[in-house]
């Protein structure tokens, strides 16, 4: 059955064709992913399909009746002082008016002065609108909310107000509202954000056996992988249809680039025997070889109604290639019972070791709030453990990138920050500039005005400048888009040091990782190889941060 469909839809902003005659069909209990390069309208189709936006063109047509949830990157304000409880209650609304009209009808009932076929009449429209309170949920909905709560990991937040919280922490508050209505389309625009790995794992189950369509934004490949059966690819302004899941697409993409390059050559080689034959007929005709002439401008025609194959387009990569001069000792990092906290309440680590060796590629992982940001500040030194040693082996030089990433003055233009670490010529810091997508004045550019993904890109062009042997990198694939996460894989992989990471992105882990160290109760447990072989090797998720066994031993390491 047809859920929702553009057709032939044209959006255009001014005199640039965001969406040019595009068509699409969503289906019942499709999952379908809309993939494509930041910019390209991803999100343009989210708001055509809820009707946010009207096409230029075209038409947008969904089913009689279905209901359409729409998740937005941006979590919306409300200046008043309604609890998390209560906006996740608002996503029952049509059982808050059934149970309102329950109520008046049970004040009438308790009227005395009420005659009997009132009462009758009364009792018999409560009868009904009671089986239609009790068939839609509704004394499920407080069970529901401490559920899904529960499963989203904001049972905390759920007497608080809803404008008390971060930005973050409202972007799952909103997915949980979401899910709670359970509309017949829904539609998500990056709903992985903010997620540690077990909620993620448990989205995915959700999303799996959701009793509706579902539409995807996201630039989370595992999770795309583990969810979708339908890809939409959007580029320059259309969109194209595949089948599977995000790494099907990718393999059939591949497949596509191959054929329509060797097409490609294959035509162009035609065209060139074909254009020597003309020089040759045309040389004869000139010397009064009239048939040769003929044949000249026959194959003219042919070359003229020839359908043209299109070279494939080849985006210019950022030139991501970390230089390591100086080989580091085999022992790179060693941590030895070392026991942090920043209160007695909130344990960190609990006499944990840990060893890195050179070219380990180590990838830290565990809850949201268990502490991995502040293990990678200890061993960067801006943090000092209460107990146990933190040491760095021989030659190790470190680059470290910060999980918000800022720089010192941010008033500072991309040229001037970027001269700090580059003694090259202007011409030479503007060409290297460019080759991390910094075009010519855009180095003028304040870093204060930059987004999160130019943030980035800027801090490992400088990176690279230095002779380094050891990265630590905190959740590095933020603010990139997919390709520039693949570039980043395909970069730490000819990596010849040794990295240590923290990363939400599975799919990242499974390219980059030789080994996976979860945290959890305030030590490390170590797993050889990536994502995939460390979900082999454990039947549970990443537990919990400390227990109690935590407090009582940094209180007796802190009474020696």
């Amino acid at each position: 059955m047809l859920d929702i469909e553009l057709s032939n839809v044209t959006l255009n902003y001014g005199f640039k064709n965001i969406l040019d005659g595009v068509s699409i069909q969503i289906n019942s209990l499709e999952k379908v992913a809309i993939v494509g390069n930041n910019g390209t309208g991803k999100t343009s189709i989210f708001r055509l399909l809820t009707g946010l936006e009207k096409p230029s063109s075209g038409s947008v047509s969904k089913r009689k009746d279905a209901t359409i949830g729409y998740l937005s990157q941006i979590a919306p304000e409300i200046e008043s002082d309604m609890s998390v409880r209560d906006f996740l209650r608002n996503a029952y609304e049509d059982l808050a008016k059934l149970q309102s009209k329950l109520h008046e009808l049970e004040n009438k009932m308790g009227n005395p002065d009420i005659s009997q076929n009132e009462l009758t009449r009364v009792m018999d429209s409560y009868g009904k609108l009671q089986d239609q309170f009790i068939t839609r949920g509704g004394y499920e909905v407080e069970s529901n909310i401490e559920k899904m709560a529960a499963n989203l990991k904001i049972t905390e937040f759920l007497d608080q107000p809803y404008k008390s919280l971060s930005g973050g922490q409202k972007t799952i508050v909103c997915l949980a509202q979401m899910l709670l209505k359970q509309p017949d389309i829904l539609l998500l625009d990056e709903p992985t954000n903010h997620l540690d790995i077990p909620t993620l794992s448990w989205l995915e189950s959700f999303i799996k056996g959701y009793n509706g369509s579902v539409v995807l934004v996201s630039h989370d490949r595992y999770f795309l992988d583990k969810t979708v059966n339908k890809i939409f690819a959007i580029a320059d302004g259309n969109v194209k249809t595949y089948f599977g899941n995000y790494t099907e697409y990718v393999e059939q993409l591949q497949l596509e680039r191959e054929a329509q390059e060797q097409a490609y050559v294959t035509q162009q080689k035609k065209i060139a025997d074909m254009e020597d034959t003309i020089r040759k007929n045309r040389a004869w005709g000139a010397q009064s070889s009239e048939k040769a002439y003929k044949v000249a401008k026959k194959l003219e025609r042919r070359i003229e109604e020839m359908d043209k194959i299109e070279k494939p387009k080849t985006q210019k990569d950022i030139a991501l290639n970390f230089n390591q001069e100086t080989r580091s000792g085999n022992d790179v990092l060693k941590l030895e019972d070392v026991t942090f906290a920043y209160d007695d309440a909130d344990i960190i680590l609990c006499g944990a070791d840990l060893e890195v060796q050179y070219k380990d590629k180590v990838c830290l992982i565990g809850k949201n709030g268990c502490g991995k940001s502040t293990v990678l500040k200890l061993i960067l030194g801006s943090l000092q453990s209460q107990d146990g040693t933190i040491s760095l082996g021989s030659n190790v030089k470190v680059a470290y990138l910060p999980q918000q990433v800022s720089f010192e003055d941010e008033n500072k233009t991309i040229l001037e920050e970027f001269q700090k670490h580059f003694n090259g010529t202007l011409t030479h810091t503007y060409s290297t500039l460019a080759s991390f997508h910094f075009y010519g004045n855009d180095v003028q550019k304040r870093i204060s005005a930059l987004s999160g993904g130019e943030k980035v890109r800027l801090k490992f062009a400088e990176l690279v400048q230095n002779d380094v042997n050891f990265l630590i990198l905190d959740e590095p694939t933020n603010h990139l888009d997919v390709r520039n996460r693949e570039i980043l894989e395909e970069a730490l992989s000819d990596f010849g040091g040794t990295v240590l990471f923290v990363s939400h992105d599975r799919y990242f882990i499974n390219k980059v990782a030789s080994r996976v160290v979860e945290l959890s109760d305030g030590r490390f447990k170590n797993y050889i190889g990536n994502y995939d072989d460390y979900l082999e090797k454990t039947t549970s998720i990443p537990l919990e941060g400390p227990t109690q066994m935590g407090p009582q031993k940094v209180l007796k390491r802190n009474s020696r």
